[in-house]
């Protein structure tokens, strides 16, 4: 049995002695349209249970009042903790939120960003999109953009991103002078301009260096996390601290780690990047830089609101970290104490 036809306008025209534009008129609440026949197309549209297309509605009205946003993943606990934030900050200022996952190729990032723009989308967020400058910018001049976690873009897009090199340079700084040696950094070599994980590992080498300790860095790129772990234990032993790039690189590293901890204390040190929720549970108690969440969706809906509004010049929104402390990387050898709320700005 072949599904039911949904009804389109023409058939409630039809139904209510009137043209398909009128029945648009009414469907847009136009208040040209003369009482009497506004309620026969109301009546018509309620006995064929007709729905108005909604992306339709928004490219005829432009001012559909949607947000696109735009992230490469959900299985990243920082993503989903960032989009809950968006979501919430949208929905306060009476935007509604519509969520696409692009995954890290070029190619399907751009087709979610023409989706988006096609269904009428006022603004969109992209986080850390796998795009160049040409592309945002292709994007950025069709529709209000900002892009969040990005330290760099073309001038047709605002930037909301925490200061990544310092943040970096916190987490090094702690596992050094918590007893940690060497320091390996766990991140990506991406070539994309402006993304955090070159900023990321740009500090932890400024920071090594400083310390006059030689830098040990691995690109996930080429190799697993796994890999990467046993490679350093074999090659260095005990007592390596390990700085990952997120919390999720993190929490891979203490899942290696698991099985070799001591029984008397820490033997490894490791911090992630983001402060996800899930860091602060006391059976994970992960030292994170804290990229401050709620202020990034802040200021990522805000500069939008101003984009939407024919605001043209590029605003550039930095967001200072903090270090917060937890069981992962108490100093070599100590017991755990528990989690510490303690945070750190960078001396």
């Amino acid at each position: 049995m072949s599904a039911k036809r949904r009804p389109t306008q023409v058939d409630v025209a039809r139904l209510a002695r009137t043209s398909r534009q009128t029945v648009s008129l009414v469907v847009r609440d136009d208040p040209r349209v003369a009482p009497q026949t506004r309620s026969r197309v109301l009546s018509a549209m309620d006995e064929l249970d007709y729905r108005p297309n909604i992306a339709a509605r928004a490219l005829a009205a432009h001012n559909s009042r949607f947000i696109g946003i735009i992230l490469v993943g959900i299985t990243n606990p920082f993503y989903a903790d960032l989009c809950d934030a968006l979501r919430s900050r949208c929905e306060e200022r009476g935007l509604i939120p519509l969520v696409a996952i692009s995954g890290r190729h070029r190619d399907s990032c751009i087709v979610c960003a023409e989706r988006l723009v096609h269904m009428g989308v006022e603004g969109l967020t992209v986080v850390s999109p796998p795009l160049g400058a040409e592309d945002l910018d292709r994007i950025g001049t069709q529709v209000p953009t900002v892009l969040l976690t990005h330290n760099s873009g073309p001038g047709s897009v605002d930037l909301v991103h925490t200061d990544d090199e310092t943040g970096a340079r916190m987490a090094t700084r702690h596992l050094l002078e918590n007893g940690f040696e060497p320091v390996a950094h766990l991140g990506y070599d991406r070539a994309i301009p402006g993304d955090s994980a070159g900023a990321r590992r740009r500090g932890f080498l400024a920071e090594a260096r400083r310390a006059g300790t030689e830098p040990l860095s691995v690109d996930l790129m080429t190799t697993t996390v796994e890999d990467a772990v046993r490679g350093l234990l074999r090659a260095h032993g005990p007592g390596i601290g390990f700085c990952c790039h997120n919390d999720l690189v993190a929490l891979e590293v203490m899942r290696v780690l698991a099985d070799r901890a001591p029984a008397g204390g820490h033997d490894h040190g490791i911090t992630g990047f983001d402060n996800s929720r899930i860091a602060s549970h006391p059976a994970i108690s992960l030292t994170s830089i804290d990229q401050r969440t709620a202020d990034l969706a802040d200021a990522a809906v805000e500069l939008l609101g101003e984009r939407i509004d024919g605001r043209t010049g590029q605003v550039d929104r930095v967001c200072a970290p903090t270090l917060v402390r937890r069981d992962s990387s108490h100093p070599r050898g100590t017991p755990d104490v528990g989690a510490s709320p303690l945070a750190d700005n960078l001396s």
